[in-house]
């Protein structure tokens, strides 16, 4: 075989196997891509699925006689935090409605903060 034919097959394959590494690499990176993007959207569908039970929440902390009460007046709640983990809530109930363009503060520190509606 002439040495110029094993020369050009050679650089043949040299620039394929280039070809073929930067056609990986560029795989590589779409599917990592994918990755990041899968968990930040199940991370928003975590987000989207606690709704209906912030909304229960919300009514049964708002509502009359929604939570069980026990002998003392104290009413209990199981939530889920960020991890999944179950947490036992137990409340005393004081809620007052507030008329429109009323301010709701509380003290901190000695001094007078306006509250804000949880959003």
């Amino acid at each position: 075989m002439p040495d110029w034919f094993e020369t050009a097959i050679a650089i043949t394959f040299a620039i394929g196997g280039v070809f073929f590494f930067a056609k990986y690499r560029e795989t590589a990176a779409a599917l990592e891509e994918s990755e990041r993007m899968k968990k930040r959207l199940s991370a928003d569908l975590n987000r989207y699925r606690d709704m209906p039970r912030l909304r229960s929440l919300r009514d049964a902390l708002v509502a009359a006689d929604a939570l069980p009460v026990d002998d003392e007046g104290r009413e209990h709640l199981l939530l889920r935090d960020g991890d999944l983990q179950l947490h036992h809530l137990t409340l005393r109930r004081q809620c007052n409605a507030v008329s429109e363009g009323e301010t709701v503060t509380y003290t901190k520190n000695g001094e007078e903060v306006v509250l804000g509606e949880l959003e």
